[in-house]
Order: structure tokens, then C-alpha cells, then sequence
């Protein structure tokens, strides 16, 4: 099983087409490229709605593209770059959209743009260029853009939309009253309990991105049954405030087949890697209960070649997407101007060289669903429930759910998304606003069992007379202005086989706000915060065993806020929370990496327990220590870089705690595997 490489490329009509057409195929050999996913009408050469003859002038070029790729074994798919359209740029309708009827924002800003969706006319042109790509092109599949949302049409929408009059007057309908666009959000944002109208506007905004998608599909369909529909996305949590059904959209688009998902991965320019770990691809994907074929977004922008992003740096991202499960990459390195390779001719040769290591992890079968660590808990729908934080814009309904996993990933603790509070055990991690997605039974169900809470997390419980279970008897929120909070202490007790004295860490550059807790005497204070005059102010983090027979651990700052990343990050840190799982939470399935901060997964296969480590950093890493309950004996067997599996010895270090001598070069990544263990 190769993974897979797509190369989105576009080549202008009539702007040296011969000449790009020849070094496609060159890149697509020297890289082991397998599909070009071809753009049509794409960024900075965006024509808005082109004409009908610049229209027939890209199919023909496209008909050259795909012959020439056909010649060659190549799949070609098409990337139609707009389909609702991102954003004006100074474009806007022409006279033969001026049936269509524009999007309208939360600020009542018309989009000189974007159509809303519901409207007939706009669907029926999109649906019109896509049935003729199907039967005249016949490529492997046509995907769905990102902007396929709501959300994000140009600053002047606010949020987005769309409270066009169709929109009003439908959902007016739906409530049986007239309502204009400033009542609607005032009362979808009303803070406290959700108003009625929430839960409605939310389902008009599902179904209208579920009907034109159920119409491309149809379309699609009739013409070529033999294309797929890929789907392109963006943030599940703000997919959440427009009312986005994962399922019900694989169905409108792929009813029959595993959905092609394109989910996002950032950085689009390089940045250290450490803080961007693939948390909303990893989210997106466990949004779907049904098989996917995962082809995350490997992004170069501005698409300045090595300029924005490095080979190096890319092929990270490929190891990324790798070990969550992903079939292959779609690669956005070259520009979309039609200048071809001239930016980074060097760029095929990384493909080239990571191929052989790509395919043997693709030959695994890994899949995040079976992954093991952490279970980060998560709601797609929350937007329904949470208090809004912000009752002036739709981006109050926007929960922060996945943070926990850019903590795991940077602390090199594995971990896993899930939807559900299993019985099986595990440790649960919530932050925000995702206790509001639960029951009171789904909550007592929870907090029986071992739980990792924000400060947020804890707020809620006390606002919900369930301070009890987490040990804390009132909290209330307190600034470093007002309380001069500069530092954390970790407990003595707690540190006091590491080998370091009283360590202590910022606080003051990990959030502008604490949650100052009261605890009961039965709570374990792990840190404190303390004041620069050296003395202590609240508790920075603490463990209480409660009447349900849970463990929850609590820190006291909300994650994801002011300057958290990277201020709360450093080795005692990480010492601290591995700490917690080793002494609080014992013998669960995590994988953590030992005093270099290693991004960890732990995979089951049918065959193989799968270690894996990537280098988020830029210095090597000369020896992985690492712990693992459970592991069975100290041989296992390390991918090599031409992809094959060689037997090495661990080294037994202390109790679950092991040394594998191998050095991880920066950006690199080391995969182990042993015969299936029970975990």
C-alpha cells in the first residue's frame, strides 16, 4: 500500500502550456507523484465567473493535461479553487450572475462575491461546470473547496452567513413570526441557557450547504458514477457554529464509497514545529463514525517554494499525516500563477526520498481510531449547547475543544479524539465549554473515572453545584494586575525524586487570567501559584479523589488563551504531567516520550503495537527514552529509512520506562513496532 502523493498544480491557458505540461511530468517521476489534483480558476489569476469562452479555453488545456498524465500512468483529479468563493479580492459578480443573490454576514455586509447557497441559480451553474468536468474530463474524482462553509467570506461578514432574505424568510417561516437579522443574533447568542431559535438557525444552516452538496453529487453521479466527490475543510469547532453534520454531509457526497477527505493541517508557512501539531486534522477525522480515505492539506503559502516552506519541513507534515491514518497528502507547493517549477526545483527529490519509509507506515493500516493515550473529548455539534462568549458575533458559539491535544502533542504524551465516554476506562481530557455537551448521567459517568480539566472545565462544574467532585468549593476568576501571580511552584513532594529542587515555572506568560480554587483538604496540591514577592496566592494544579471513585486532575489556567503557547510549556512541566499519569493514573496505554519534547503515537494493528516519534524540534535527538506500560520484552523491530525492518534491543531503564539508542535527526521520526500486545 504506497502513500499517496497528489500534486495540486495549475498551468494558465495560453502561458507556456507545452513547456508546463513537460515539467509536470518530470516532477510527477522524479517525485513518485501518483495524481495531479488540477486547479481550474485558482488565487491570484481568480477571474471570479469567467466566461464562457475562458471556460472552454481551460477544459481544452485540461483535456492536454490528462492525456499527457494518462500517457504516463498519472491520475488526474480537478480542483475547481472556488465553489461558494473564499473571498472578493476586488472581484465580483458579472452581468450573468446578477440573477444570483449574494451572501449576507452577521453584519448585514453584502458580498459582492459569494452567492448564498440556497439560491437556484448559483447552484444550477456550479452544478452545470461540474457535470461537464465529469463527462468531458472523466478525472478520478472532483473536490470540494474549503470554502464550502459558511464562515470566513471576507472580514466585512463578521463571522459569515448567511442572513440573505431567503434566509430570513425561510427561517421566519420556521419560527411562524417575522424576524429580521439583529433580533435572530441577539437571541442565538444569548448568553446562558441557548435560546429556541439557536438549535433552528443552526439546522437551516446545516441544510444549506447539505442541498447544493446532495445536487453536485447527484449531478456528478448521473453524468460519470465512476468520479468521486472529495470533500475539502477547515476548523471542526467553527464548522460546528454553522451547523455542520459530518455524517450527513459524507452521505450527501459519498453515500456509497469512503468519503475523500482533505482535512486542514497547518502551518501554510513554516514555523516551529512544536507549535503546530496536527490537532484539527486529528479532530476532523474522528467527527466521521464511517471509513474515509484521509488526504490532509499540505500547504505552502504563498506557494514561494522553499521560501515559505522547506522540503524538510513538509516531509514532517507527510510523517504527521502518516501516523494518523492518512492514505496520502495533497501538496500545495507551487505557485498558482502558472509559473510551473521555477520556485523549487529541488522540492521533488524530498518526495522522492521519504517514499520508501511513507509507504512501509502505509503498509501498517495505522488509523487514529485505534489509537491509544488520552482521550481528548469533543463534541461536533457544541455550538447547539455552549454560552456564548461573545454575544455580538457568531463567533461566540466557537468552543476551543481540541486544545488539550496541542498540549499532549508538545508534552510528548500520546493521545486520541473521541465523541463518547466509553466503559472501558482511559483518561479523559476536556477543556472550554465541552462539559456543556453532556448529560448530568454522562457527566456522573465521567467524573467517576480519571479526568484532566481546564480551568474553564472547572468553572463550569462549579456553576453547576459539582465542585464537590473535583475537590474545589468556590473559584472565582483573578488577573495578574490585580494579583501580581509571576510564577509556579511545584510542590516539594511532588518533586522530590526528580532530582531538581523546588523547580519552578512561569505563570505570569501563561494566561492573563487564573482561576483562583478553593480546595478541600483532601485535594493533593501539586503546584502553587505564587506572587513575586515569593508568596503563594492559589493552587496551580491538584489531584482529588472523589465519591465516585474518579481521579481528576485540574490546572488553573483555561487553555488557548493569552500567550498559553508557549508560555506554559518547559521540562518541569512535562515532567509534572507525566508524573500525574504514572502516580495518579497508572498502567494506562499512553506513550510518553522522556525529556525531549517527542510528538508520540501509540497505534494497535491487527499485527503490530506501533511506537512512533517525531522531532519537533531542531536540535537531534540522540537517544529516545520513553515510557509504556505493558510493553512485553525489550526486542523490537525500527523502520529504516529505505523502508524495511530492522530488530533492535531496548534498554529497561526503571520500571515502563526504556532507552532506545537511535538518534531522530530534526523533523525526523523514528517508527517502532512489536507483535500485537494487549494494551
Amino acid at each position: 500500500m504506497a502513500f499517496r502523493y497528489i500534486l495540486r498544480y495549475y498551468i494558465d491557458p495560453g502561458f507556456h502550456e507545452e513547456e508546463r505540461i513537460k515539467e509536470l511530468l518530470k516532477v510527477c517521476k522524479d517525485g513518485l507523484i501518483e495524481e495531479v489534483m488540477l486547479f481550474q480558476n485558482p488565487e491570484e489569476l481568480f477571474q471570479g465567473y469567467p466566461s464562457d469562452g475562458e471556460i472552454d479555453r481551460w477544459f481544452l488545456l485540461a483535456g492536454k493535461v490528462k492525456m499527457a498524465l494518462d500517457s504516463a500512468g498519472i491520475a488526474m483529479s480537478i480542483n475547481p479553487w472556488a465553489t461558494t468563493v473564499h473571498v472578493s479580492r476586488g472581484r465580483s459578480f458579472g452581468s450573468k450572475q446578477s440573477s444570483f443573490q449574494p451572501m449576507v454576514g452577521e453584519t448585514g455586509a453584502v458580498s459582492p462575491i459569494t452567492a448564498c447557497p440556497l439560491d437556484k441559480h448559483w447552484q444550477e451553474q456550479l452544478v452545470r461546470f461540474w457535470k461537464r468536468v465529469a463527462s468531458e474530463l472523466q478525472p478520478c474524482a472532483i473536490w470540494i473547496e474549503d470554502d464550502w462553509r459558511l464562515h470566513n467570506h471576507g472580514s466585512e461578514m463578521g463571522f459569515g452567513g448567511c442572513f440573505c432574505p431567503v434566509h430570513m424568510k425561510r427561517f421566519s417561516e420556521m419560527i411562524g413570526e417575522n424576524v429580521d437579522r439583529e433580533t435572530l443574533l441577539k437571541n442565538i447568542l444569548k448568553p446562558g441557557r441557548p435560546h429556541s431559535w439557536r438549535k433552528k438557525w443552526l439546522d437551516l444552516s446545516r441544510t444549506t450547504l447539505l442541498e447544493p452538496a446532495e445536487k453536485l453529487y447527484q449531478a456528478v453521479h448521473h453524468v460519470n458514477p465512476e468520479v468521486k466527490i472529495g470533500l475539502m475543510c477547515s476548523v471542526p469547532d467553527i464548522h460546528s457554529a454553522e451547523g455542520r453534520d459530518w455524517e450527513a454531509l459524507k452521505r450527501a457526497i459519498s453515500p456509497d464509497q469512503p468519503l475523500l477527505l482533505r482535512p486542514h493541517l497547518p502551518p501554510y508557512t513554516e514555523n516551529n514545529a512544536m507549535f503546530h501539531p496536527p490537532a484539527i486534522a486529528r479532530q476532523t477525522i474522528a467527527c466521521f463514525n464511517s471509513e474515509l480515505e484521509i488526504y490532509p492539506e499540505l500547504e505552502n503559502s504563498p506557494r514561494c517554494g522553499k521560501y515559505s516552506k522547506s522540503g524538510t519541513y513538509s516531509i514532517y507534515e507527510c510523517y504527521e499525516a502518516a501516523l494518523f491514518g492518512s492514505s496520502g497528502i495533497t501538496i500545495n507547493h507551487y505557485d498558482m500563477m502558472g509559473n510551473g517549477l521555477a520556485l523549487d526545483r529541488e522540492f521533488p527529490m524530498y518526495l522522492k526520498n521519504a517514499k520508501a519509509q511513507l509507504n512501509a507506515i502505509s503498509e501498517l493500516h495505522l488509523s487514529d481510531k485505534n489509537a491509544a493515550g488520552v482521550k481528548i473529548l469533543f463534541q461536533p455539534d457544541i455550538a447547539v449547547k455552549i454560552s456564548s462568549g461573545n454575544q455580538k458575533s457568531m463567533f461566540g458559539l466557537v468552543n476551543q475543544s481540541g486544545l488539550w491535544s496541542n498540549v499532549f502533542s508538545l508534552l510528548g504524551i500520546s493521545h486520541q479524539f473521541t465523541k463518547e465516554i466509553s466503559g472501558d476506562g482511559g483518561i479523559y481530557a476536556v477543556s472550554g465549554q465541552t462539559l456543556v455537551s453532556l448529560t448530568k448521567n454522562e457527566l456522573q459517568k465521567l467524573l467517576s473515572g480519571r479526568v484532566i480539566l481546564d480551568a474553564s472545565s472547572a468553572e463550569y462544574l462549579l456553576q453547576n453545584n459539582l465542585g464537590d467532585l473535583i475537590g474545589v468549593t468556590n473559584g472565582s476568576w483573578k488577573t495578574q494586575q490585580d494579583t501580581g501571580y509571576a510564577y509556579e511552584e511545584i510542590c516539594c513532594g511532588t518533586a522530590k525524586h526528580w532530582g531538581i529542587s523546588d523547580p519552578r515555572m512561569s505563570a505570569s506568560r501563561c494566561s492573563e487570567r487564573v482561576l483562583f480554587m478553593d480546595v478541600v483538604s483532601s485535594t493533593e496540591v501539586l503546584s502553587r501559584i505564587m506572587r513575586f514577592d515569593r508568596t503563594p496566592v492559589t493552587s496551580g494544579s491538584f489531584v482529588f479523589k472523589n465519591c465516585l471513585g474518579g481521579t481528576i486532575y485540574t490546572i488553573a489556567y483555561p487553555i488557548g488563551e493569552s500567550q498559553f503557547f508557549p508560555g506554559f510549556f518547559n521540562t518541569f512541566r512535562q515532567m509534572l504531567f507525566q508524573h500525574v499519569l504514572n502516580e495518579f493514573f497508572s498502567k494506562e496505554p499512553v506513550l510518553c516520550s522522556k525529556d525531549f519534547p517527542l510528538q508520540t503515537y501509540l497505534n494497535q494493528t491487527d499485527e503490530y503495537t506501533v511506537l512512533s516519534f517525531l522531532n519537533q524540534t531542531s536540535d537531534p535527538c540522540s537517544n529516545i527514552r520513553f515510557s509504556l506500560p505493558c510493553l512485553r520484552d525489550s526486542e523490537i523491530e525500527v523502520l529504516q529509512s529505505n523502508g524495511k525492518w530492522k530488530k533492535q534491543s531496548l534498554q529497561r531503564l526503571g520500571s515502563d520506562i526504556w532507552k532506545l539508542k537511535k538518534t531522530i535527526a530534526p523533523l525526523g521520526i523514528a517508527v517502532l513496532r512489536q507483535e500485537r500486545i494487549v494494551l
